[in-house]
């Protein structure tokens, strides 16, 4: 049996595999979509004109393999954060932090989750993702850009770990 804290895991980790599924196989260009009647029609309208890469993705893949794994995940695998930590050290660039927790050694996946869960992300179009982490109570700032080009090894990265994880949990059951 698995605990409700991992089942919330798979749970968002399946449902955003599914859409991944769902474009993989053209679902909006499938029959079955078309027949389909949305409670708002220009919902439909709207979906049929996005790809899979979009921002909106790009941010529920990250909350739902960076954020929501947190408490479960991290712990188990302090080598991957590192390795996170020094892909992300290597590849994001215009870092800036006033953290002072953040000296000699910059916690890049601590501000990037930070960003994701309070939705202070931003998006140069097919340049960079830019993340924002700010402490309101000591007003330390961060701010960090990953090239778009770099983000899909960086959930390529995330997703490997969450598989791990999964594979680990299937076998002690």
């Amino acid at each position: 049996m698995f605990s409700q804290e991992d089942d919330l895991l798979f749970q968002s980790y399946f449902c955003f595999i599914l859409l991944i599924e769902l474009q993989r196989h053209l679902f909006l260009e499938s029959d079955f979509f078309k027949d389909m009647s949305f409670g708002a029609p220009w919902i439909k309208t709207e979906l049929a004109k996005l790809p899979l890469e979009n921002q909106g993705s790009a941010l529920i893949a990250l909350y739902v393999m960076l954020v929501v794994p947190k408490e479960l995940i991290w712990d188990k695998y302090p080598e991957d954060q590192d390795a996170l930590s020094d892909f992300l050290r290597a590849h994001t660039q215009n870092t800036r932090t006033t953290y002072g927790t953040d000296q000699p050694r910059v916690n890049f996946l601590r501000h990037i989750r930070n960003a994701v869960s309070h939705a202070r992300v931003a998006f140069r179009p097919h340049d960079v993702i830019i993340f924002r982490d700010r402490n309101p109570h000591t007003g330390e700032e961060f701010e960090t850009e990953l090239p778009l080009a770099h983000l899909g090894e960086f959930l390529h990265r995330l997703q490997e770990i969450h598989l791990r994880y999964i594979r680990e949990l299937q076998s002690s059951q």
